[in-house]
């Protein structure tokens, strides 16, 4: 019964999906800290960022549910499905949010005066899709901004460093959050929802999230040129470019097609995505040690 209800937990927050944003959080720490973030700091930054991700997550599937139910890609989830009740979720989503907030004043005054505008900068973006095509932008700078939280935890300062990193992850999920939206073009078009593919059909979609991702890699170049990073990161970043221009030349098919009634989004890519925050967080980590051994 116990791992049951785990796994009903697991399914309804996409936990395995928490590490699109946590890479680029810890990347930023490792940057910050110029590569020895204490162990305290590093520990209720990962604890921050598990329950930050988890209250926007079950908040966005209880803001959602009603929709979820009438999507046929989407009807089989947690809450649709009964496998989990209303009461259940909203009480996670208020213990995660004010674990959240408590975390944060275990790393310095700042963090934990920024804490409920990062909760509303989250939450808010559940509500997007209802009245702007440009909600993608809005789910990348829910997550973009863990690595401004990361520097602050670290340093208890501003700095224009990790705001780079930020608009990178905004780019990313953004690019990344239009290919996921071709999915669903002709039911969010029923139900008078907003997204990229259904204001501007798929051709520019899919130009977008290729602009989109092009934007990311010179966001990220230009963290590494803010922080001094050696050729190394570049060497780096053009392999992430590689990867996504990969992706993009499978999303190509589907261009030509013309048609993203039957398109799915496949795990590998899903997978690739997550790959991609991590290799980027190795990156940065292997960058920051090759400069401190020479």
């Amino acid at each position: 019964m116990v791992i049951e209800k785990l796994k009903t937990f697991s399914n309804l927050v996409v936990l395995p999906h928490s590490v699109f944003a946590l890479p680029f959080a810890l990347a930023s720490l490792l940057t910050a800290t110029h590569g020895k973030p204490p162990l305290d700091v590093f520990f209720w930054v990962i604890v921050c960022m598990v329950l930050a991700r988890t209250t926007a997550m079950a908040y966005n599937r209880l803001v959602d549910a009603d929709i979820d139910a009438k999507n046929p890609r989407t009807k089989n989830r947690d809450i649709p499905a009964g496998q989990i009740k209303i009461w259940q979720v909203r009480i996670i989503v208020w213990v995660c949010a004010l674990g959240f907030v408590l975390a944060s004043t275990r790393l310095n005054p700042l963090a934990a005066k920024l804490s409920p505008i990062a909760l509303a900068i989250i939450l808010f973006y559940s509500y997007t899709k209802r009245f702007t095509w440009t909600s993608h932008l809005f789910l990348g700078l829910a997550l973009g901004v863990a690595p401004v939280g990361a520097w602050i935890a670290a340093t208890g300062h501003f700095a224009i460093d990790p705001f780079w990193l930020m608009a990178a992850v905004i780019c990313f999920l953004a690019g990344f959050d239009i290919l996921y939206a071709t999915q669903d073009e002709a039911f969010d078009k029923e139900m008078g929802l907003q997204s990229w593919v259904v204001k501007w059909g798929l051709a520019n979609s899919l130009k977008a999230s290729r602009f989109f991702h092009a934007c990311m890699l010179g966001f990220l170049a230009g963290f590494g040129a803010q922080a001094g990073f050696s050729p190394v990161y570049y060497l780096g970043i053009g392999v992430i470019g590689a990867i996504l221009l990969y992706q993009h030349k499978k999303a190509y098919r589907l261009e030509k097609r013309g048609d993203s009634t039957h398109f799915t989004l496949s795990p590998v890519m899903m997978k690739m995505n997550g790959w991609i925050s991590v290799l980027y967080f190795v990156v940065v980590g292997v960058t920051v040690w090759f400069s401190k051994s020479f």
